[in-house]
C-alpha cells in the first residue's frame, strides 16, 4: 500500500474512477490460448527520453509516426482531465431522482439507458440507467450503482471479486482509506462448474477507485481476497497469463457493446476453464476523504462450441519513461509489426497522469487520439460502429471508424506526449502521479502485433 495525497481536481475530470491493463499492461482480447493453455508471450518494454518540444514536426520520428502538431501543457500546469468522447453523462446521483432498491427491469445483457444514446460504446465512465442500487446492496460505500446484475444460468454467469460479506459489516483488507494506493491482486472462486466453456461477451462494472485491472488464472485454493502490495497475480508471479477475459482502465467494460457483434466479428469467441479460481491484478486508489471498497462484478456469456469460427490475436506493447526530471518532456515511442495479415478491431492505450496525449498509427493513418489519461478510452473498429471524430484542437478522444485492415508489412505506432510537471523525477513504474508508464493494447483477427 502506497499512502499519499493527490489534487482532487486533477485526479477527476467530472467523475472520480478508472479500471487497465498493467499498469503493467492489459489485453482487451488476448490471444486464444493453446491446446496447453500456456500463457501468452510476455511483452517487451520500450523506454522513451527524446524531448519533446511544445510543437512537434517535420520528418517522422524514429518510431514511425507522422508528423503532428501537439499542443503540451507547460510545467506546473494541469494536464486536460475532462471526461473524452464516449464517456457517459453524469448519472443521477444516489439517493435522489433514482429509484432505491433492485431494478428488476435493467436487463443485464445491455448496458444503454436514458443515460446513454450510443449502444456502440465499448467504455464509459458511469452507468446508463440511472439507478442508484440496481442490486440492492445498500452497502454504505460509493458506487453501488456499479453493481450489475448476473445473466440467466443458462446465459452465462457472474465472477464478483469483492467482500463475501453480503452486509459490508465487515469488509476486511477489500477497504482503502483515504490516501491510500494499491498494485495488488485479487481472486475469486465464483466460477460455476467444471470443464471449458466458449463465451462471446463480457460485461465488466468496478467501483471508482479502479485504475485498471488484468484477468488470469489464479493458483488453484485461491478462494476469494486480496493479496499484498505488488504482488499482482494472485501468487502466481506473474504480470499476464491464460485463462481471464481480457483486461481495461476503464469502470465500466463491454464487449462487443450490448452483445451485439459486427457482422465481420460474428462468431469471435474466446474460452474460460469452469473449474478455476481467477486473479484479477487490480490496481487500485482512493484520493477521497471517505474509506472505498475495492469491488468488480464480471458477467461472462457463453455460446456453444459451434458458435465460435474465430478467435482474437492481440496487440501488446509495453514502455514508459526511463527517468525524467521535473520540468522536462518526452515523447515515448513504440513500434510494432504484425505476424501476418488481418484487421484490428479494438485498441487502447494506457498511461498515467503526466500524459495529456496518448496517439496511434496504422501506417501513415492515425487511428487513435486520446486526451484523457483518467478513463483511458477503448474504440472498437468495425462495419457498424462510428467513433467520434479525432479533434484538431486536442481536446477530446476520437478514433478512426470502420474496419481496419493490416498487411504482413504493416506498421503500428504510438506516442505518449509525456509532461513532467511534478517535483519529481518520473520513472517507469506503476504509480498515478510519481510513474509513467506508455501500454498499447488491443486486439486483432489474423496476425498479432508485438
Amino acid at each position: 500500500m502506497v499512502s499519499r495525497t493527490m489534487s482532487f481536481s486533477r485526479l477527476v475530470g467530472g467523475l472520480a474512477g478508472i479500471a487497465l491493463g498493467a499498469c503493467s499492461g492489459s489485453m482487451m482480447e488476448q490471444a486464444k490460448p493453446g491446446p496447453s493453455g500456456g500463457a501468452p508471450t510476455a511483452p517487451s518494454v520500450a523506454t522513451g527520453s527524446t524531448a519533446m518540444p511544445t510543437a512537434v514536426g517535420g520528418a517522422p520520428g524514429a518510431s514511425g509516426a507522422p508528423s503532428v502538431t501537439v499542443t503540451a501543457p507547460q510545467p506546473g500546469t494541469t494536464p486536460n482531465t475532462s471526461p473524452g468522447l464516449g464517456a457517459a453523462p453524469t448519472p443521477v446521483a444516489p439517493g435522489t431522482a433514482a429509484p432505491e432498491g433492485p431494478a428488476a427491469n435493467i436487463d443485464p445483457a445491455t448496458i444503454t439507458g436514458p443515460l446513454c444514446p450510443d449502444d456502440r460504446i465499448v467504455s464509459r465512465v458511469a452507468p446508463c440507467h440511472g439507478v442508484a442500487d440496481p442490486c440492492g446492496l445498500n452497502s454504505g460505500y460509493e458506487g453501488d450503482e456499479y453493481c450489475i446484475l448476473p445473466p440467466p444460468p443458462d446465459k452465462g454467469f457472474q465472477i464478483h471479486f469483492g467482500p463475501k460479506d453480503k452486509n459490508y459489516a465487515n469488509p476486511g483488507d477489500w477497504v482503502m482509506q483515504p490516501g491510500e494506493e494499491f498494485n495488488s491482486s485479487v481472486s475469486s472462486d465464483d466460477v460455476p462448474g467444471t470443464g471449458t466453456v466458449y463465451w462471446d461477451h463480457v460485461t465488466i462494472q468496478m467501483r471508482p477507485g479502479s485504475h485498471h485491472w488484468i484477468s488470469m488464472s489464479a493458483p488453484a485454493g485461491s478462494g476469494g481476497r486480496v493479496f499484498p502490495q505488488n504482488d499482482t497475480g494472485c501468487g502466481s508471479g506473474q504480470l499476464f497469463g491464460a485463462g481471464g477475459f481480457g483486461g481495461g482502465q476503464n469502470l465500466i467494460y463491454d464487449n462487443p457493446p450490448n452483445g451485439v457483434p459486427a457482422p465481420e466479428n460474428k462468431g469471435l469467441g474466446r474460452t474460460i476453464d469452469r473449474g478455476q479460481n481467477v486473479c484479477l491484478g487490480l490496481h487500485a486508489y482512493n484520493f477521497t476523504d471517505k474509506p472505498r471498497i475495492r469491488e468488480a462484478w464480471v458477467n461472462i456469456w457463453t455460446v456453444p462450441q459451434s458458435e465460435v469460427t474465430q478467435f482474437a490475436g492481440a496487440i501488446t506493447k509495453v514502455g514508459g519513461v526511463g527517468s525524467l526530471p521535473p520540468g522536462q518532456s518526452t515523447e515515448v515511442k513504440l513500434a510494432l509489426s504484425p505476424s501476418g495479415p488481418g484487421r484490428i478491431i479494438q485498441i487502447y492505450g494506457h498511461r498515467h497522469s503526466h500524459t495529456p496525449r496518448f496517439a496511434v498509427w496504422l501506417d501513415d493513418k492515425l487511428i487513435y487520439d486520446s486526451h484523457n489519461w483518467q478513463e483511458s478510452v477503448t474504440f472498437n473498429y468495425d462495419s457498424i460502429t462510428t467513433n467520434p471524430a479525432m479533434n484538431p484542437d486536442g481536446t477530446e478522444d476520437g478514433a478512426a471508424s470502420g474496419p481496419l485492415e493490416f498487411t504482413a508489412g504493416s506498421r503500428l505506432t504510438a506516442s505518449c506526449f509525456v509532461v513532467n510537471d511534478s517535483d519529481k523525477t518520473l520513472r517507469f513504474a506503476n504509480e498515478l502521479d510519481n510513474g509513467e508508464m506508455c501500454n498499447l493494447w488491443g486486439s486483432t483477427v489474423g496476425g498479432s502485433f508485438r
